[in-house]
């Protein structure tokens, strides 16, 4: 059994540090450790694997350097999705001036311990990628190619 009939397709584009782009769909395992349904695209981004495949519209699969991915984009979807996590989250408005000049502007969700729970601790956080969304889309940003961020609260 081949091996992508196993994993959640979800489109996607992908923006590059020079600012290519490729359109495709993302590969997603079926299972997350973190909740019920499959991984979410920000899990994906943030395991410690330093690539990550793309199917483009011919067929084919690109295997794309996640240290050169400067932006995600996908349609919306929740990025808390049971409602206790919901309760705890904090979310805050942001303006992401990426390397480059490109602008993202949208709200990010997290959770962190109130005595933490700032934007700069958000964005001093470990993990490679954060998510920002506004009402339509996600974009999945790598915080090593962002210029700075503007918290409009």
């Amino acid at each position: 059994m081949n091996q992508w009939s196993k994993t959640e397709r979800v489109p996607a584009e992908v923006i590059f540090s020079e600012g290519i782009s490729l359109c495709g769909d993302l590969h997603l395992q079926p299972g997350s450790a973190n909740h019920l349904g499959p991984e979410t695209p920000l899990e994906m981004l943030n395991r410690p694997e330093g690539f990550f495949p793309l199917s483009l519209p011919s067929g084919e699969v690109a295997l794309l350097a996640k240290t050169q991915t400067a932006v995600v984009i996908c349609e919306r979807e929740p990025q808390l999705p049971d409602a206790e996590r919901r309760s705890i989250a904090k979310s805050v408005d942001l303006v992401v001036r990426m390397v480059g000049g490109t602008e993202y502007r949208g709200t990010a969700a997290f959770e962190m311990p109130p005595a933490n729970s700032r934007a700069l601790d958000f964005m001093n956080e470990p993990e490679r990628f954060f998510a920002l969304e506004d009402e339509a889309t996600t974009w999945y940003i790598n915080r090593t190619l962002v210029r700075h961020v503007h918290p409009q609260d």
